[in-house]
């Protein structure tokens, strides 16, 4: 009955739109059916306070066993909390932060205090509170701190944490030592009251360099912080972002530990809307801390601000840039073709390119004589593949005849919006690591196509943030971010050859047309390989205008039958994506809260 009242009130407000959601769930398109009607109807503040009550709700005794059984495994494991005071806090912050530090059920931690007045915080009758002096001497004492630690955590005046949240932290340790250790966070009012959780990613380096995603609270590892991971400040929330660039540049996703679970609470006087929050410092700090990380790494790039105001590392290819084949199938459909192949001659800045178009029985006179007109342009050629449509086939054909060291995966039913297109992925896909690339695709309505996929998403896939406006932020702006991915769309995709050899191409015996870009990344993932959305480089994709939709007869068949092979061979039906969060939901694409 609450589904039939929540549908009538959306008809209400936004007729057009529900029709369209109803559209897509009686044809069995179900994700995104609830993606559209979810954004119509939902109370994400009413979702959390149901999981805060739920939390809440858990046995009491048994979350004090499992505190007890993990104090006692790890009751050696002693944890050093950096606190900065600044002139504009508090007494009343710092006293939340102690007293939510007293509660923990883990009791091997230790509150240094740095800053000049730290003193008058402390507590005669608690051993574990410590006060530094601003300046040099602090810095002295938070490194002679630190060396008597296991592992080195922030905090800042006002925030608090859950009571169980360093036994959570402990509990991740095994015979193995972890680098890192983080958590999941809200925002705490000077009331009480908690709002807008940020459910995190798993180990993405490449957001973090876009933005301080980690947050608090992190537990650092104590003897990597040495050397150039130290800075001039160490206990302050900047020193904290250097260190984790710094000690995390090298890190595998083995190395870190992720706590799904909200146990930080950042304190805000006012509460900030989460599409308010930029998790980057957005500013000069920000910018230190990458042009230190550029001059470790010894990285030729550009430090600048993006469209939304955050700070960049906008890498570039070094010279000679290498050649990129970009493999554009089409059967006829002039229109959109001729579309697609004109803007990349014309718009394109990246100059070292071909344009291979790959003609699958092309049957009309006017798409013919374009072959022949286009043909003679320097950079394009045209090869023939006769027969039934298979794109993997198609493409691993074409790779084939490609001249570049790189390939490009394009759809004909994409054309260029930014000239940088190209520079900007080519600059992600000639690091080493790097496997296939992937850039922002909207529809012609401007709303995001494609911001990154997600398995686990209807347990198949999905686009992260698909239908969301162009220049709405999105969740805590992660559809405007670099960062790694499971996958990303075939539509527009860019891998290096000798890569995408090695993992076996695309799968075009049981991944003909549906599945098989993600079938390749998540072999590319598989592999070492990080897959990488750069939303720099812009498109749009009228999709799948070309080929027709997967609705009915055949295809819905053979759409099944590809959706069965990618659940099996890749268990998406099971367990979320490593960078999405286990606690938002897989039935809908904008990070909605399960």
């Amino acid at each position: 009955m609450r589904l039939f009242f929540l549908f009538i009130r959306a008809v209400v407000r936004h007729p057009l739109r529900s029709l369209s959601a109803l559209f897509w769930w009686l044809l069995g398109k179900k994700l995104r059916a609830r993606n559209r009607f979810g954004i119509l109807v939902d109370d994400e503040q009413r979702r959390y306070e149901k999981w805060l009550a739920a939390k809440a709700g858990l046995d009491d005794d048994a979350r004090r066993t499992v505190a007890e059984r993990v104090a006692h495994l790890s009751g050696n494991t002693n944890i050093l909390i950096l606190c900065r005071l600044s002139a504009e806090n508090k007494p009343a912050q710092v006293a939340a932060t102690v007293a939510s530090l007293k509660a923990q059920l883990y009791p091997n931690w230790t509150l240094l205090f740095v800053g000049d007045g730290a003193e008058t915080y402390l507590d005669a009758d608690e051993h574990r509170l410590h006060a530094a002096p601003g300046g040099a001497k602090g810095q002295e004492a938070c490194l002679k701190a630190m060396r008597k630690a296991a592992y080195v955590g922030w905090m800042r005046p006002g925030d608090s944490l859950d009571e169980e949240a360093l036994c959570a932290f402990m509990a991740t340790l095994g015979d193995d030592r972890p680098a890192l250790i983080y958590s999941d966070e809200d925002q705490i009012n000077a009331r009480g009251v908690r709002r807008f959780a940020h459910f995190k990613p798993g180990w993405n380096f490449e957001l973090l360099l876009a933005c301080d995603y980690v947050g608090g609270l992190s537990l650092m590892r104590a003897d990597l912080l040495k050397g150039e991971a130290v800075s001039d400040d160490v206990a302050s929330w900047q020193g904290r972002y250097h260190a984790l660039i710094q000690v995390g540049a090298p890190l595998k996703s083995e190395q870190v530990r992720h706590v799904s679970d909200v146990l930080y609470q950042r304190y805000v006087p006012r509460f900030l809307r989460a599409d308010a929050v930029r998790p980057s410092s957005s500013g000069v700090a920000h910018e230190a801390v990458l042009q230190a990380y550029c001059q470790r790494e010894g990285l030729q790039a550009d430090i600048e601000r993006d469209t939304f105001g955050h700070v960049r590392l906008r890498r570039d290819v070094a010279e000679p840039k290498p050649l990129v084949s970009l493999i554009v199938p089409t059967r006829d459909m002039l229109r959109l073709t001729r579309k697609c192949v004109r803007s990349i001659l014309e718009k394109t800045t990246y100059e070292n390119f071909e344009l291979l178009i790959v003609d699958n029985d092309s049957e009309k006179t006017a798409t013919l004589a374009f072959f022949d007109k286009v043909v003679r342009q320097p950079k394009v050629r045209v090869i023939k593949y006769p027969g039934v449509f298979n794109y993997s086939a198609i493409n691993n054909f074409a790779v084939g005849h490609a001249r570049g060291d790189y390939i490009g995966l394009i759809n004909n039913d994409t054309e260029v919006i930014t000239p940088e297109w190209l520079d900007e992925l080519m600059a992600q896909a000639v690091r080493p690591e790097a496997g296939a690339v992937g850039a922002k695709l909207l529809y012609a309505d401007g709303r995001i196509q494609h911001a990154g996929v997600y398995t686990g998403m209807g347990r198949l896939a999905g686009h992260g943030h698909r239908f969301l406006k162009n220049d709405a932020p999105g969740y805590f702006y992660r559809a405007h971010l670099s960062q790694f991915v499971s996958a990303v769309t075939g539509a527009c995709l860019i891998v290096e050859k000798e890569k995408f050899q090695a993992v076996g191409g695309l799968d075009a015996d049981e991944l003909c047309v549906a599945f098989n870009d993600v079938d390749l990344c998540l072999k590319l993932q598989d592999a070492g390989y990080h897959n990488i959305y750069v939303p720099h480089a812009v498109l749009y994709h009228y999709e799948s205008k070309s080929r027709g939709k997967d609705l009915k007869g055949e295809k819905r068949a053979r759409y099944l039958r590809e959706a069965a092979v990618l659940q099996q061979r890749w268990g998406t039906h099971l367990a979320p994506d490593r960078y999405f969060n286990r606690n938002l939901s897989t039935q809908r694409e904008d990070f909605t809260l399960s």
